[in-house]
């Protein structure tokens, strides 16, 4: 199966597994933290469907859940969007409570990450076809220009991994892993300060090659040892940058 097969089954996987009910907790779970306050607009259709890997109708269905439960209101024309609504008194969960909540999730899903890739990266090396891991170092070249191509790209690279090793088990294991993490995850990074990751001058091209650019080096020389520890130095930091940004929104008044 090619890399690029691959990536348009995750994408219907992701998809299927991404109900609206997920995509509605996940940003019912942005707002109650203050990512998006009272009379903020919310990102774009095409933005959501970007960020959290679904389709247009899956978005459509979640806000349209949000609107029945009054956190949200749409309107049309020009000026027109959906907007988050003003906020009643109890309306709201304890802010601690969901960021523990979010907290503990991350930390699951980044321990069964570390269990997984880090071997699937060593198994890509060892017995990865000569294409497979040169399409891994192409990869790099992408021209990504926002953070829904960065959340793209990124999904396409760490898939590419795990099915060069050739183990189909392992391969769905991080299909499914990564499906189920970057639905809630992905959620943080909408409108959220770059810097709080990223020097502010770093674009995210650049950030996507030097986040993977050792990994993909390691893969095509044939080097386990390196390709695994590469990949789980990458997914710690992966776990920095999103602890990063929860402490952003949970150190909000």
């Amino acid at each position: 199966m090619s890399n690029s097969e691959s990536r348009d089954e995750w994408t219907t996987g992701t998809r299927q597994a991404a109900s609206h009910a997920v995509v509605a907790e996940a940003l019912r779970q942005r707002i109650a933290l203050g990512g998006f306050g009272p009379g903020d607009r919310l990102p774009t259709e095409r933005e959501l469907s970007a960020a959290f890997g679904v389709g247009r109708n899956t978005v459509r269905q979640a806000v349209r859940e949000l609107a029945d439960e009054g956190l949200v209101t749409t309107t049309l024309g020009r000026n027109g969007g959906t907007r988050v609504a003003p906020s009643r008194p109890g309306r709201d969960g304890s802010r601690a409570a969901i960021t523990a909540t979010i907290r503990a999730s991350l930390r699951d899903y980044m321990e069964y990450r570390l269990a997984i890739e880090p071997y699937a990266a060593r198994l890509a090396a060892e017995r990865g076809a000569g294409a497979a891991r040169r399409e891994l170092v192409a990869m790099l070249a992408t021209d990504v220009a926002d953070l829904g191509e960065y959340h793209r790209c990124d999904t396409a690279f760490h898939l590419g991994i795990a099915t060069a090793g050739g183990n189909e088990v392992l391969a769905e294991a991080v299909t499914r892993a990564r499906a189920e993490m970057f639905v809630g995850g992905n959620a943080l990074w909408l409108g959220s300060d770059w810097s709080r990751v990223y020097p502010a001058e770093r674009d995210f091209g650049s950030a996507f090659r030097e986040e993977h650019e050792a990994i993909a080096l390691a893969v095509l020389s044939g080097d386990g040892d390196a390709a695994e520890a590469r990949m789980r130095e990458h997914l710690h930091d992966s776990h920095r940058q999103f602890l990063a940004l929860l402490d952003q929104f949970a150190g909000q008044d």
